[in-house]
């Protein structure tokens, strides 16, 4: 691990927060790309993201950090957890959901005395618990989908399909749109703008709110979630991307914008936008122009905590819930895949933890650590026991010097259920299962940096795979013909932390 410090020690900072908690904010990107922020190593041609290098050049980015899952609902159920959510049966898409007994970092923080707010994406799979109202938060307005429009996001979007073809908006069951949702359910209409400004902006005026209390802000941006087939003007001006404005009167919505009538096939129209059955062109420059209005609005969150007077002592989080996604346009760097596959491509993720009153600028961390460690770190910070056993360590180790491992001596599991994929992880050491071989379909780009129409093949092979990530990031040597041994070990730790978790259930089965 590269040399880095802290000003006190996770002892020290204890001392402190009792007197003065921190605020704390948590930031999530969507489906966000490991080359696609500029404060890494290797970046993509083209990222632009001034704020988050800033924020990460204030304090420290981890660069062995890993979601708990592929895929958003799973992922950001463990991280708001601290737990496996395997523990009550969630795997994949549609499962687990939140149950009743389980605890989230805002309920923590409001029982710390925090004054609390989410905003953005809830994507939980269902449960009882699945209405962010329940999590401990004060304050809410986003929505709860896997995705949602980001411009469509007013009552008069849903009254012209309505009026283009009844029952449209309900066909269009993938991508959310119309108004937002305000704490209990009241709906909320936004004009000329994106999700991205909404979220930011709300953020800043809960920010700027005046209070005795320190605040907790839960920020889960749907940027860079599909659907990536538009921009507002001024950004579509910018990326030299069409403009593809959508009037509300207009005879036919002409592709890609979905037309009930001209398109009547939704689910056809969903493949060609947001899972390449028809690749865009402008793909690359649309996801990249949406990053910036993301990183805008993150420069914006960070003025207004420098406006109240307190940055120093506020920490601010930023990661993403899985890995990028091709089908966004999202670029992985040199690891292998991404979203919705194990590889590494699907779970290594950013991740930056500043707070300048405590941690010292512009260190890294190669230590392994994943979403799940952000409950206990942020436990300790406010001395808030959690109510059930956790599955992640405080980062507090790694940052005040007193160790320079935090799972070494841990094997760690990623599971995803239903498509028969599962991971084992002792320190560099990573044993891949998956029962069949897939392959999946990637874009690239023509030297004029727009996306070409074939489409490259990344292949996944099946059965058992051993990789020593540290010195194969890209995993492209299979050892488990060389190390029978290790395999046989890592695998027999698997199916004893496998029979540890529950059995696959229905979100809307949770209890």
């Amino acid at each position: 691990m590269k040399a880095f410090s802290l000003i006190l020690s996770m002892a020290a900072m204890l001392a402190v927060a009792h007197a003065e908690k921190p605020n704390v904010i948590v930031i999530v990107a969507d489906d966000i790309g490991y080359g696609d922020v500029g404060f890494h190593d290797v970046v993509a041609d083209g990222v632009v993201t001034p704020n988050l290098d800033r924020l990460a050049q204030s304090g420290a980015v981890f660069e062995e950090a890993y979601a708990a899952s592929p895929i958003c609902s799973n992922s950001r159920l463990s991280l708001v957890t601290g737990r496996y959510a395997q523990r009550w049966g969630a795997y994949y898409y549609g499962d687990g959901g939140l149950p009743s007994d389980e605890h989230t970092i805002a309920e923590m923080m409001k029982e710390a005395g925090y004054r609390t707010m989410k905003v953005g994406k809830t994507h939980l799979n269902g449960g009882p618990k699945e209405d962010p109202m329940k999590h401990g938060f004060d304050q809410y307005l986003g929505f709860t989908h896997h995705s949602w429009d980001f411009q469509l996001i007013s009552q008069k979007d849903i009254d012209a399909y309505e009026r283009k073809q009844t029952g449209s908006v309900a066909k269009a069951r993938m991508i959310g749109m119309g108004p937002l949702t305000r704490n209990h359910g009241e709906k909320e209409s936004f004009e000329n703008t994106t999700t991205t400004e909404v979220f930011g902006r709300e953020s800043v005026n809960f920010i700027a709110t005046e209070s005795e209390k320190p605040f907790y802000l839960q920020l889960e941006f749907n940027a860079v979630h599909t659907p990536l087939y538009r921009l507002p003007k001024h950004l579509a001006k910018k990326h030299g991307v069409p403009e593809r404005p959508f009037d509300r009167d207009a005879e036919v919505w002409e592709y890609p914008l979905w037309d009930p009538i001209a398109q009547p096939d939704y689910n056809q129209w969903y493949d060609d936008t947001c899972h390449l059955a028809v690749t865009d062109p402008y793909g690359r420059k649309i996801y990249l122009a949406h990053l910036e209005l993301m990183d805008e609005m993150i420069g914006e969150i960070m003025a207004a905590v420098k406006a109240k007077g307190v940055a120093e002592n506020t920490i601010i989080v930023f990661t993403s819930d899985n890995g990028g996604s091709d089908q966004s346009y999202a670029n992985n760097r040199n690891i292998n895949a991404f979203k919705y596959c194990l590889m590494d491509g699907g779970i290594k993720v950013p991740f930056v933890v500043s707070w300048p009153e405590k941690i010292q600028a512009g260190i890294r961390v190669d230590e392994l650590v994943t979403h799940r460690d952000l409950y206990a770190s942020l436990s300790e910070v406010t001395g808030i026991a959690p109510k059930k056993p956790l599955d992640g360590q405080t980062l507090g180790p790694l940052l005040n010097g007193s160790a320079d491992q935090l799972h070494q001596t841990e094997t760690m599991f990623w599971d995803s259920g239903r498509e028969q994929n599962w991971v084992a992880r002792e320190g560099d050491w990573k044993l891949v299962f998956r029962a069949e071989s897939k392959t999946y379909q990637a874009y690239e780009l023509g030297e004029d940096g727009l996306v070409k129409d074939e489409l490259r093949e990344v292949p996944i092979p099946s059965g058992l795979q051993l990789y020593n990530v540290g010195e194969d990031p890209g995993e492209t040597m299979d050892m488990a013909g060389r190390y029978p041994e290790r395999v046989a070990m890592m695998e027999a730790r698997y199916n004893v932390w496998r029979v540890e978790m529950s059995d696959r259930i229905r979100g809307k089965d949770q209890k």
